[in-house]
C-alpha cells in the first residue's frame, strides 16, 4: 500500500463514481511542479521543461482493475500535454496515472509513461490493463523515419507493484 498520502483530496471508495473531468493530478507527466487542476479535462501549467502547456485528461478512456490484489478497484486515467496547437506535431507527452482510493483519499501508485523513444515526436499508447500486481502498457512510438501521423514502432511495458505499493517499469518488449 501507498505509505504517504499524495495530497490529492477525497475520493469515493469506488473510483468508478469519482469525476475525473475536475480531478487534480502530479503534474510530473509533462513536467509541472505540483498538481495540474482539470476544468471539464482541460487545463493550462507551467513545466519545467516545455514552458506555458496545455494539458488535458480522457475520462472515457479511464480503464478500472484490482492492481493491489485486494479486491478494491483501482483506476488509471489518460493525461498529455502539448503546445495547444491541436496538431500531432505538438504532442509533447502521455501518460496514465495510475490511482487507487485509500480511506477515503485518492492516492497516487504511479505514472505510466511510455518506455520506448527516439526522439521527435511523443510516445503513446494502444491500451493499458490493470491485473493484480502489474499493469501492462501497449505502446505506439515513433521510428526516425515515421511520418507524424503515423508511429510503427510498438512495445509492451510491465509495470509491477514494489512492496510500498508504487509501480516500477521492467524493460519494454518491442513487438513491432
Amino acid at each position: 500500500m501507498p505509505t504517504e498520502p499524495a495530497g490529492l483530496g477525497s475520493a469515493p471508495e469506488d473510483l468508478h463514481d469519482l469525476d475525473w473531468e475536475r480531478v487534480a493530478v502530479p503534474g510530473d507527466f509533462c513536467d509541472v511542479q505540483g498538481l495540474i487542476s482539470f476544468t471539464a479535462g482541460e487545463a493550462w501549467a507551467q513545466s519545467g521543461t516545455w514552458g506555458k502547456v496545455h494539458a488535458e485528461n480522457r475520462p472515457e478512456d479511464v480503464v478500472y482493475g484490482d492492481v493491489l490484489g485486494d479486491a478494491r478497484v483501482e483506476a488509471a486515467l489518460l493525461v498529455g500535454c502539448d503546445t495547444g496547437g491541436e496538431t500531432a506535431s505538438g504532442r509533447l507527452a502521455w501518460a496514465y496515472l495510475v490511482f487507487t482510493s485509500e480511506d477515503g483519499e485518492l492516492r497516487l501508485l504511479g505514472t505510466v509513461a511510455p518506455q520506448q523513444y527516439l526522439g521527435g515526436q511523443a510516445s503513446a499508447f494502444n491500451g493499458i490493463e490493470l491485473a493484480s500486481d502489474r499493469v501492462t502498457a501497449h505502446e505506439s512510438w515513433y521510428r526516425e523515419s515515421d511520418a507524424v501521423c503515423c508511429p510503427t514502432g510498438k512495445a509492451i511495458t510491465t509495470w509491477n507493484v514494489r512492496n510500498d505499493g508504487t509501480l516500477e517499469a521492467e524493460s519494454p518488449r518491442i513487438t513491432a
